[in-house]
């Protein structure tokens, strides 16, 4: 294990598995992939670079978080916070892409150059930075690596709202699976099996590390009063009761007709079809650059199902995925809301 400062360790991720995940990635990153230590999480090598400038960045009291593991329903809840942080300005959200309204923090340390420029990644630190307030940032990194600031930033007087505001999206691993074998094979290329992916997700080489432990760490600071903890499954189950929580917990009112609407523009096919969250421009310069799909590039939003796992994955896989929970479950009280 290398040293890089005092708050970063991680080791370089080597052997058998990790050589034939990385060479399925037609465009992974040159260095390769690390686990940084704590908290044990599998990220591109050249975040080692960023990782402190993330961890001093500068937490207004006004934020608010979206943070998920990958596949989790990022895009969902992150349309859904910026209009109701921003007075349902729906127009604006149609005219400017969601990347610009509530960017990525870390993406810009998570691909190599060439995708970088491909793709019109810029420097998302500093982006994030320059955005106004109230600002709308979207993270899957762990607890560990994110700002400190998260923690330490409170309200200026006691009749304000705790601040920043965290809304976490947790969903079955196993649909996070799937999904995420199908997000590799579009944006980086990825030419392996399922199979072949699950076995590195379950050997947690793949980027953001363990599933289960990225959700399990925020569960159990469900109870804090700036952390609202949610379930792709509780959207897809209840969308406008889960609005109206997510306004309440963001100090916004709405009318029945206020809801009608942002339920509809948050419907599946809704945002399916909005360019300004359906990564249209990165698909479209992407078209034609993996060889994997015969030339075809599969939309950024597929399906948006509960249980879709089920036409991937196989039945010897669908056993290990679930010996895998609930050895990462024991001694949780974590029940998946399927």
């Amino acid at each position: 294990m290398e040293e890089i400062n005092q708050e970063l360790q991680y080791e370089v991720l080597r052997g058998p598995l990790v050589d034939k995940f990385k060479t399925s990635n037609q465009t992974f990153h040159d260095g390769g992939i690390i686990k940084i230590w704590p908290p044990g999480c599998t990220i591109f090598a050249e975040y080692r670079h960023h990782a402190e400038r993330v961890r001093q960045f500068t937490v207004r009291q006004d934020d608010v978080w979206i943070l998920t593991y990958p596949k989790s329903g990022t895009t969902w809840t992150q349309e859904m916070a910026w209009l109701l942080l921003n007075g349902l300005d729906y127009r604006t959200a149609m005219d400017i892409p969601q990347t610009m309204r509530s960017p990525f923090l870390e993406l810009g340390c998570l691909v190599n150059e060439a995708h970088r420029r491909a793709a019109n990644i810029g420097d998302t630190v500093h982006e994030v930075e320059m955005l106004q307030s109230p600002r709308c940032i979207k993270s899957h990194l762990p607890l560990q690596l994110l700002p400190e600031q998260l923690w330490t930033v409170k309200p200026k007087a006691k009749m304000m709202r705790f601040s920043p505001q965290i809304i976490y999206v947790a969903r079955d691993p196993r649909d996070v699976a799937a999904s995420y074998y199908h997000h590799h094979r579009l944006f980086f290329g990825y030419t392996g099996s399922c199979e072949d992916f699950i076995e590195a997700l379950l050997a947690e080489i793949v980027p953001y590390g363990s599933v289960w432990d990225h959700i399990l760490e925020f569960w159990k600071m469900r109870h804090e009063p700036n952390v609202m903890f949610n379930t792709f499954e509780q959207m897809k189950k209840d969308l406008p009761g889960v609005v109206q929580r997510t306004a309440a917990f963001l100090n916004c009112t709405l009318t029945s007709e206020q809801l009608k609407r942002l339920c509809k523009h948050l419907s599946f096919e809704s945002m399916k079809n909005n360019p300004s969250v359906s990564h249209e421009d990165e698909m479209a310069k992407l078209r034609g650059k993996s060889t994997n799909l015969n030339g075809k590039i599969e939309p950024f939003m597929r399906k948006g199902e509960v249980g879709g796992w089920k036409q991937d994955v196989t039945p010897q896989l669908e056993e290990k995925l679930n010996l895998y929970a609930q050895k990462k479950l024991k001694g949780t009280n974590y029940i998946l809301s399927v």
